[in-house]
């Protein structure tokens, strides 16, 4: 039953404006818990590298101090990269709601574009065939209108050389 309840609590996050307060809420959150977590370190990190014990030398207070400072240091930034990540999210969504939105007029305008393109490819095949088919009409029904008057004689042929092309000028 709770598993039900909380799809439903979160399907309102769909609508943008909601995604985007949520995202700010969720962001203000993690900010508020980085600066809560670097403010602890300021006042661990002071305490811890001021415990002086007998026989310290000069760095052992803040080595000791650093192996405890690093766990407060992950969790500080590790809510400033959800904080960050709460921004990207808002900015994702933003983009698929906006891309969502474009979708049908850009697969509208592609139809279009492809339905010209066919279109104009069957009527140059249309017309290119009606061309031929006139011009085969044309051949076949009109007869040859003259016919040379003396027969003309075909040069002797004989094997070129390329002397005849030197001689010619060519």
């Amino acid at each position: 039953m709770s598993e039900i309840n909380r799809t439903e609590q979160y399907e309102r996050l769909l609508a943008l404006p909601v995604m985007t307060t949520w995202t700010v809420s969720r962001q203000q959150e993690h900010a508020e818990d980085a600066n809560a977590y670097e403010a602890a370190l300021a006042a661990v990190q002071a305490g811890l590298r001021s415990q002086y014990i007998e026989g310290d030398g000069r760095w052992s207070a803040v080595r000791r101090a650093r192996k405890v400072e690093k766990h407060l240091k992950a969790m500080a930034k590790a809510a400033r990269d959800q904080a960050e990540a709460a921004q990207k999210l808002r900015n994702a969504f933003a983009d698929h709601v906006r891309t969502v939105e474009a979708l049908p007029a850009q697969r509208a305008a592609k139809q279009r574009a492809k339905e010209l393109r066919k279109g104009h490819n069957r009527q140059a095949v249309a017309h290119i065939a009606a061309k031929s088919l006139n011009k085969t009409a044309a051949a076949a029904t009109v007869p040859a209108q003259h016919e040379p008057a003396e027969p003309i004689e075909a040069e002797p042929t004989r094997a070129r050389g390329i002397n005849d092309l030197w001689q010619k000028g060519a």
